[in-house]
């Protein structure tokens, strides 16, 4: 008689950090525990009712006496993507081996679950896969409830609000670029910028509260009060850098005096042009300081400020040889094409030597990461 498996995955493992639920879970009683937890936790969760879908499932296979069946729970990562993918791998390839059925019933709610399928099907046959969606109240004040929930959840509301919030905010600068242009060489009136810099504030607004920055703007202020107190490097470091920011910032301006400047493009051109790189090294000295300050603390030094660094000055690069050629053909700037070859040449290869370092860093992690996985399973 074959065996089928009936199999729920939580993919961002809300079972394991909201319910402290140990996956796999197998078997039809214990999956009813593990439903119970969570819906102690967090009673408006989907995935308790992913559970129970299965469950129910599980027993009207169980009734119908064809086949042999099990039902199980495996976990991913709360952190979504190659880490709850490979948690998600590693405990199917336990439920499997304990199991070993012939075939999967999947069941989800139809939201991140649904990523890891193609991964499971390349291990096993999957029979039939069943979204569960929760039922709400009817009307008006079942969507304005669902919107508030989602609003109220920072994940969620990272996931919808900054993509609309990015989205508006490219189009409205669309259509506000060349009406505030056209209003500074006084071709307009300001009435043509009102339409789109309010749509712009209204994207700007959203991504503001998708990022909840106010949140994160009090919690990086609490840790520089500390730093201070503390006597931290970063703050020297980071004062040095805002002074190297308000210099790019001065000369910036300074440099608009010195040739005569047709338009307000050819001025944001020629400004950039003469600002970027200190404005590059201010970020470089901050990042140093927060460098030092973790040496410090730690007596480590982060691969990922390097590969940063070497991001950073990158696009310097392309950018300075962009802009180069740029005012070269609005005849402000010199006509030298060896040299945007060579600024853009080196930029492209420092890019690619940051991609390369941050592919090692990567599988140096993931390697880590199985070997302590491996440790623990001999433990």
């Amino acid at each position: 008689m074959k065996k089928t498996l009936v199999l729920v995955v939580d993919r961002d493992d809300d079972f394991g950090v909201k319910g402290r639920v140990n996956t796999p879970v197998i078997g039809v009683e214990e999956c009813c525990v593990a439903a119970a937890a969570l819906g102690i936790a967090d009673p408006e969760d989907s995935d308790i009712n992913a559970l129970y879908a299965a469950v129910n499932i599980y027993k009207e296979i169980k009734a119908e006496g064809k086949t042999d069946v099990e039902v199980a729970l495996i976990g991913g990562n709360e952190k979504v993507g190659h880490r709850s993918d490979a948690a998600v791998v590693d405990e199917l390839e336990k439920v499997l081996s304990m199991v070993a059925p012939d075939r999967i019933i999947l069941v989800g709610d139809g939201a991140e679950d649904e990523y890891v399928y193609p991964i499971i099907s390349s291990r096993i046959p999957i029979d039939s896969v069943k979204k569960v969606y929760v039922k709400q109240a009817p009307g008006l004040e079942g969507t304005v409830y669902i919107l508030s929930r989602i609003l109220e959840d920072p994940a969620k509301r990272k996931r919808f609000l900054v993509p609309l919030g990015l989205i508006i905010v490219l189009i409205s600068m669309v259509y506000m670029i060349p009406s505030l242009m056209s209003y500074m060489n006084g071709n307009s009136s300001f009435s043509n910028v009102t339409t789109p810099l309010v749509v712009f504030l209204i994207g700007l607004f959203l991504l503001v509260y998708g990022y909840n920055t106010p949140e994160l703007f009090s919690v990086w202020s609490k840790n520089w009060i500390s730093g201070i107190k503390n006597g931290s490097v970063t703050i020297t470091f980071f004062l040095v850098s805002l002074l190297f920011l308000v210099v790019g910032c001065i000369v910036g301006y300074l440099s608009l005096e010195e040739l005569y400047i047709p338009t307000f493009m050819h001025g944001v051109l020629w400004f950039a042009s003469n600002a970027m790189w200190l404005m590059i090294f201010a970020v470089l000295i901050y990042q140093i300081g927060d460098l030092v300050d973790m040496y410090i603390s730690t007596k480590r030094i982060k691969l990922s400020f390097i590969i940063g660094s070497i991001n950073l000055v990158a696009i310097g690069l392309i950018a300075t040889g962009a802009l180069d050629i740029l005012l070269a053909y609005f005849d402000m700037g010199l006509k030298n094409n060896a040299l945007f070859a060579l600024e853009l040449v080196a930029g492209i290869v420092l890019a690619l030597l940051s991609a390369v370092l941050q592919r090692r860093m990567k599988d140096a992690i993931e390697a880590a990461e199985s070997t302590k996985d491996a440790d623990e399973d001999v433990a």
